[in-house]
């Protein structure tokens, strides 16, 4: 038996040490924005976090158009030829130079939003700090670093930037009026962490960028839409309901959204990250024994993860928000429907639907849950008008995407 176990541990080194270093990552991410978050809200008030969280709202559908849903499939590629930096350079060229292109036209795109929305033009200085964020899209291969299995790396990188930036935000944030003070902090360590990522795939791993023809950048384009479109109507619809808050229901409400949000977000990245983890290996060496059971581990911790947030969430609002902010652990309940709807539909998607190549039902799930959502929200507003309207939506849609990939894999016998 104890030769066994040396066997699986064996057989799963890099598994591990993949799902360890990003699930460290986006956790210490995650941390690093509870930790300061109590001297944020106190500091800027709940109207001006609104507001940074509803810009970055706005500049999230700008990072995902200019990601273009690359990340799964050029990771993908990146595993795939792991020996041979000839291929890996040219897909590094191909995702990057496409990449450059779409935020061009996304710059494009900015500007005439700009020009139409009063809110973005009284806080000119604000949103243009934040959508520099999406040049890190651009500079910052994590995708490479998750095909080649080294996402200690880039765990690294962003440690470092985080733990470099937190005296500045407590030496300079004063007042509401530093917003931009904080955005300019967090836009300017991102891309920094990006530079510092490009410059180890460049000179460490000899990775060679070259400029690619318009037509290969055309062929990426059309070889990615259907994960573009998965990614796109997925992130619209969670960040389409932050637009909503803002829109009718004001920043401070976008303030008790984004706390809640904050909480259920770490059980629902430490899960989430076990999927991305396995997917290499599950891609190299498919088992639907395996498959089975992760599916059902996994709805067994989306279950337990909810219980959780329903036990402990309100002690985690008044340690972070205070009284002011307790509006939140209702809301927070009711997203975490979404932890069980991240781990079950999303390993029905990557372990039976994509290796399935019927990619186009990823689509269609994240097109009926997208309407889903907006439908529920349009209904919530007009009769509520109220922010956990508007979360139901999401934990609503999230179920229903359950019943859809389920239905799909039965009626394909996808096993």
């Amino acid at each position: 038996m104890w030769h066994k176990i040396r066997e699986i541990w064996h057989n799963n080194t890099k598994v591990v040490e993949n799902y360890a270093f990003m699930t460290i990552l986006q956790v210490l991410n995650i941390c690093f924005y509870l930790l300061i978050y109590p001297f944020l809200i106190r500091v800027l008030g709940a109207e001006s976090y609104g507001l940074y969280a509803y810009a970055l709202a706005i500049v999230t559908l700008f990072i995902t158009f200019v990601s273009f849903g690359f990340d799964l499939p050029a990771a993908k590629k990146i595993a795939e030829n792991a020996g041979s930096k000839e291929r890996m350079s040219q897909v590094l060229s191909e995702v990057t130079s496409t990449k450059i292109l779409l935020e061009i036209v996304a710059l494009v795109i900015y500007v005439c939003l700009f020009l139409l929305s009063s809110k973005m033009r009284e806080n000119a200085l604000l949103f243009a700090i934040v959508f520099a964020q999406t040049i890190t899209n651009i500079v910052f291969p994590q995708w490479y670093f998750q095909g080649v299995q080294r996402m200690r790396v880039v765990t690294y990188i962003q440690v470092a930037l985080k733990l470099a930036t937190l005296p500045l935000i407590f030496w300079l944030l004063r007042s509401p009026d530093d917003c931009w003070i904080y955005a300019l902090i967090v836009s300017v360590s991102s891309v920094a962490g990006g530079m510092v990522a490009w410059l180890i795939v460049r000179f460490k791993d000899g990775l060679q960028m070259r400029c690619v023809a318009l037509p290969a950048v055309w062929r990426s384009i059309r070889e990615t839409a259907p994960f573009f479109l998965t990614n796109a109507t997925s992130i619209l619809k969670e960040q389409g309901v932050v637009l909503l808050i803002g829109q009718f229901l004001g920043m401070s409400e976008v303030a008790v959204y984004d706390l809640a949000n904050k909480i259920i977000i770490i059980p629902r990245t430490i899960f989430s990250k076990l999927n991305d983890a396995l997917y290499p290996k599950m891609m190299a060496q498919p088992s639907p024994a395996r498959r089975k059971k992760i599916l059902i581990g996994e709805i067994a911790v989306g279950m337990s993860a909810i219980a959780l947030i329903a036990a402990f969430g309100y002690w985690a609002v008044l340690i972070l928000g205070g009284k002011a902010m307790v509006a939140s652990y209702p809301v927070s309940v009711i997203l975490s429907v979404t932890i069980l709807t991240w781990l079950v539909a999303g390993a029905l998607i990557d372990f039976y639907i994509i290796p399935s190549g019927k990619v186009y039902y990823i689509t269609i799930n994240q097109i009926i849950a997208m309407s889903v959502t907006f439908l529920i929200a349009g209904v919530g507003l007009y009769f509520f008008h109220s922010v956990y309207a508007l979360a139901a939506s999401l934990a609503v849609a999230g179920l229903v995407e359950i019943a859809y990939c389920s239905c799909v894999v039965v009626k394909n016998k996808m096993r």
